[in-house]
C-alpha cells in the first residue's frame, strides 16, 4: 500500500517504518469508529511495520478512538498490538498500531 503525500493527508493513519519507531511515545497500556478501515490484513505489513492513528489528547485520556483489532486476526497468522503514544515529529496524539506477529 503506497500513499502519495495527498492521499496520506486523508488517510485516517499513517505507515510507521521501523526506522521511524524512535519518534513514537509511548503513553501507556489502556482500551475507531466504524468508519475506518486499517491495514490490519494488508500483506504489505510485515512484522515490525505498524501505523499511527491521531486522536486528540482529550481522547486518549478517555480513551476513545483505539483502534480495534478484529476478533478473527489471530487466524490469519498475525497478531497486533495497540498503544497510546504521542508521536513528537508531528507533535500528536495517536494509538501506534504495530505488527508483532
Amino acid at each position: 500500500m503506497n500513499f502519495n503525500p495527498i492521499e496520506e493527508q486523508l488517510a485516517p493513519f499513517i505507515r510507521v517504518r521501523s526506522n521511524q519507531k524512535k519518534h513514537i511515545l509511548k503513553l501507556g497500556n489502556n482500551s475507531c469508529g466504524r468508519q475506518c478501515t486499517y491495514p490490519w490484513r494488508d500483506p504489505d505489513y510485515e512484522i515490525g511495520d505498524s501505523f499511527f492513528k491521531y486522536v486528540s489528547k482529550e481522547d486518549i485520556e478517555e480513551g476513545k478512538g483505539r483502534p480495534n483489532i478484529p476478533a478473527n486476526i489471530k487466524e490469519t497468522g498475525r497478531r497486533w498490538t495497540t498503544t497510546k503514544a504521542y508521536h513528537n515529529q508531528t507533535k500528536q496524539y495517536g494509538y501506534w498500531c504495530e505488527r508483532v506477529e
